[in-house]
């Protein structure tokens, strides 16, 4: 199983686990803001990638910072006691599952670094882990009478839909950010080219400068050339952020009835932007992941190269060094029969006998 990179000890643990739920809480209510579904349901859930970023960077031991948030957000939104309890269960567990899935099979926080691992993550703590909230969360939520059984299906669907969207778009983001060792301000020039070009792309498409209908869905995908450009020319972290900027203004644009996803139910548009946006970020990703390992499998190849290069230059030293240290002792005996054959040749010459 992976460690966590960043492993807290001692009262650093408690600081960590109040951090964890004051940042949960303040982006639990950001996302409860966009309920429309219900009020303890939303097609926007952010903690679910701090969460699983945090448990996977500082360890499981963190996740009553997990369940004092989420309880917090939902009992300051139901004021039910019961289904807010109900609701972190679920919210906790599903931090929790992911994070120790993540680590078992996936390389834990350093799950961007491979595609394999990649594509590990999205299904087990974005496709799986997830079910388990959305599954406990919208029980709850009909156990206590605060949401219809006839809406389960439109209820659990938003939640869980939700919560893969924080697991994929901003679960990423944190655990690159954090783990990636590369240069920040290298190429400077081009990162504020790509800056800008996300900025222009993402204002185009959601933020209302044009009419966009039901007919211009496919102008969505103008965002995945700047994706591939941040994933082929620098990496994990920058395609992370590409996507987070993309998100982000998407969702504002959508929620005014901007960019090729409103319609005018307002919870199907972020349910079809949402889903969007996951297959952008599982894409993304992956190709990110594909290219920085195709790099380091060059680094090795080149590393190999350069090592088995020198190994033979100096094989072929020492086989010169051998080659004439074995002459020169062949011929010194030689030498010396010669001359006693001289000498034997030059008595013979002098005995006429």
């Amino acid at each position: 199983m992976e460690r966590p990179p960043f492993l807290p000890r001692g009262p650093r643990v408690v600081a960590a686990i109040v951090a964890l739920s004051a940042v949960y809480f303040a982006a639990g209510k950001l996302g409860l803001s966009l309920a429309l579904v219900n009020t303890s349901a939303t097609a926007v859930w952010p903690p679910t990638g701090i969460a699983i970023a945090a448990l996977l960077l500082f360890g499981s031991r963190l996740w009553p910072g997990v369940f004092i948030g989420a309880f917090l957000v939902n009992v300051s939104t139901t004021y039910g006691l019961g289904s807010s309890i109900g609701i972190a269960v679920g919210n906790t567990l599903e931090a929790v599952v992911a994070a120790m899935l993540v680590s078992r099979f996936a390389h834990g926080a350093r799950a961007f670094e491979r595609p394999h691992d990649v594509f590990k993550f999205a299904f087990l703590a974005g496709l799986l882990a997830t079910n388990l909230s959305a599954t406990i969360g919208t029980t709850t939520l009909g156990l206590f009478g605060l949401a219809s059984w006839t809406d389960f299906g439109p209820v659990w669907f938003t939640w869980w839909l939700g919560d893969l969207g924080g697991a994929l778009i901003v679960a990423p983001a944190l655990l690159v950010w954090a783990t990636e060792r590369g240069e920040l301000f290298a190429r400077p020039a081009e990162k504020l080219a790509l800056a800008i070009t996300t900025l222009v792309t993402a204002v185009f498409l959601f933020g209302g400068t044009q009419e966009l209908s039901i007919n211009r869905e496919p102008l969505a995908f103008l965002s995945f050339p700047v994706l591939v450009w941040a994933a082929a020319r620098f990496g994990p972290r920058e395609t992370t952020a590409v996507l987070l900027v993309l998100a982000a203004i998407a969702d504002w644009g959508t929620l005014r009835g901007f960019g090729p996803f409103a319609r005018a139910d307002v919870n199907s548009s972020l349910l079809l932007l949402q889903g969007f946006m996951t297959v952008a970020a599982i894409t993304s990703d992956g190709l990110a992941a594909a290219i920085v390992d195709r790099r380091r499998a060059e680094e090795v190849i080149r590393s190999t190269e350069h090592r088995l290069r020198t190994l033979a230059e100096e094989a072929a030293r020492v086989r010169e060094e051998f080659l004439s240290i074995a002459t020169h002792e062949l011929r010194t005996p030689v030498t010396s029969v010669r001359g006693y054959a001289q000498l034997a040749q030059r008595s013979l010459d002098r005995d006429p006998n």
